[in-house]
């Protein structure tokens, strides 16, 4: 690694690294003057701008024009953020690696434990899981959805007779069109979402008995289970992943927030996909709305937060509970 690559260590790639130096050499600039400073065409300078600002290396200061943030607070930041995700990873290693040693050494001795090979067993295996329910359902969703319809409908004979459903989204689900309708429908059917940066595993969880787990890397293999070791950890590392999770806002009503957080439900959403980590392009292209207007609305919500930077906002919406 080159010294005027220093940062990639954190994360940054060498241009948005390239981006950050060029602006702590001005008070601020907008795209035509980073791209001058970067010698770099001008159509680039804008996307670079926003991910800097995303990443908390830069804030709006005017329409269009940033400024560098403090080196002592946003690398230190980076940072933090780097070594608590090498500590998840490593946790979620310690934990998939019990299960598969588990599965592989165990399951031909266990008769609650069974193979599925196929799509349409596999879906079969779902509905029968889904009937069974009792008390609770735990999913980590993942694209390609096992079921044609949406998770919210699919579950709706659950939810109806009162079971508590509670999912985690990967975010790689939010770039796929019509994943914000899904999301508010879920909400309203009952279903409780949350959205997570990446999922290890598609896996459904139901009450703490039954376990039903697709096998990385292989589409249409599953493992259903009712081997108590497995259904546990399980449990545990969906329960800890929750934690970490981003709430998702599911309402399409404006509601009144006694917490100082934003009433209208599109703001909510917004926060919740800007937390969930998408780029301001993809939140238009999921709301349904221009660039400007995603940048500008961000930055009415910092105004109201009384931040200066997205990762305050996103601190601030996290403690306040502003997308529960």
């Amino acid at each position: 690694m080159t010294d005027d690559h220093a940062l990639g260590a954190l994360g940054l790639g060498a241009r948005e690294e390239a981006g950050y130096r060029a602006l702590l050499t001005v008070l601020d600039a907008d795209g035509a003057e980073l791209a001058e400073l970067l010698r770099m065409p001008r159509s680039e300078t804008g996307q670079l701008l926003e991910t800097l600002s995303k990443r908390g290396l830069a804030r709006m200061v005017a329409d269009g024009r940033y400024a560098a943030a403090a080196p002592e607070s946003c690398i230190v930041t980076l940072l933090s953020e780097r070594l608590e995700g090498l500590r998840r990873g490593y946790d979620a290693l310690a934990e998939l690696d019990a299960v598969f040693r588990n599965v592989r050494g165990r399951h031909e001795t266990v008769s609650s434990s069974e193979t599925i090979y196929g799509l349409e067993p596999m879906r079969s295996r779902l509905l029968q899981l889904r009937e069974r329910a009792v008390s609770q359902i735990r999913v980590f969703a993942q694209p390609p959805l096992l079921v044609d319809i949406g998770p919210a409908d699919f579950y709706d004979p659950a939810t109806d007779r009162g079971v508590h459903v509670r999912s985690i989204v990967d975010n790689s689900m939010l770039e796929y069109p019509g994943s914000i309708e899904l999301l508010q429908r879920s909400g309203r059917d009952g279903v409780i979402v949350r959205c997570a940066p990446s999922l290890p595993v598609k896996l459904v969880l139901v009450d703490d008995a039954s376990l039903f787990i697709m096998e990385p890397g292989h589409a249409d293999v599953a493992l259903s289970t009712e081997h108590p070791a497995l259904v546990g950890m399980a449990a545990s590392l969906f329960e800890q992943s929750w934690l970490d999770a981003v709430p998702a806002s599911t309402s399409g009503r404006t509601a009144h927030r006694g917490n100082g957080g934003p009433s209208n439900s599109d703001d909510r959403m917004l926060l919740t996909l800007l937390l969930s980590g998408l780029t301001d392009q993809a939140i238009a292209a999921r709301l349904g709305v221009g660039l400007r207007t995603v940048q500008r609305r961000v930055r009415d919500l910092m105004d109201s937060a009384r931040v200066d930077t997205r990762i305050q906002l996103g601190w601030k919406a996290s403690r306040k509970g502003w997308v529960d």
